[in-house]
């Protein structure tokens, strides 16, 4: 079999035996393991699986023959599209009314609402979609089957506004993979993910 080398690319051969072997490179010097060429990373778990494989024994998620995450879309539904509320933004909002006079305050307005707007949750059966951004976008998505733990989290004026924050973490990850700040009704949104998880 043939190993390209990570540093220079170079092809050599290599034989079963070398597979995660470290050797040397003959055309840069530079040293490399040999890795099973028929295995791939997952693209959800990265764990490595077979390149014929149409589903990663490890964590479920469906593959295409290019070893790319399917997300079977045919019979995913969105459940519900969220923003954070403006009360999230209550300090600065006063602070704009309260410097319109000094052009700063519009500036402060303009920014709170260009924050809400261009930042969006997105529940679907299968997945929470994370959207940020107005010219850079940003984009994280979680498997609502990959999730751990999902924790709500309301300080003192959060909980008399009705707003706060949810946590959710995957068995990939320890802490938090994905936070959504400063929604309304928090409590309804976690049972609806708990649903999903369980349905």
């Amino acid at each position: 079999m043939k190993a390209a080398c990570p540093h220079c690319g170079k092809e050599q051969d290599a034989v079963r035996e070398d597979i995660g072997r470290q050797v040397m490179c003959s055309a840069c010097g530079e040293t490399f393991e040999i890795v099973n060429p028929n295995l791939v990373p997952c693209p959800d778990c990265f764990s490595p699986i077979s390149r014929r494989a149409a589903v990663c024994p490890k964590c479920g998620a469906v593959l295409s023959k290019d070893g790319v995450t399917q997300p079977d879309s045919a019979d995913e539904k969105v459940c519900a599209v969220f923003h954070p509320s403006a009360i999230n933004y209550l300090g600065l909002i006063l602070l704009g009314i309260l410097t319109i006079p000094l052009v700063i305050g519009l500036i402060l307005l303009l920014a709170v609402i260009i924050v809400i707007k261009c930042t969006s949750y997105e529940l679907t059966t299968r997945r929470i979609i994370v959207r940020k951004g107005l010219i850079a976008k940003y984009q994280d998505e979680i498997w609502i089957k990959d999730m751990r733990a999902v924790n709500l989290k309301q300080g003192v004026w959060q909980r008399i506004f009705g707003i706060g924050d949810i946590e959710i973490g995957t068995a990939a990850s320890a802490g938090t993979e994905i936070r959504i700040a400063g929604i309304s009704n928090p409590s309804e949104i976690v049972k609806k993910i708990n649903s999903l998880r369980k349905s």
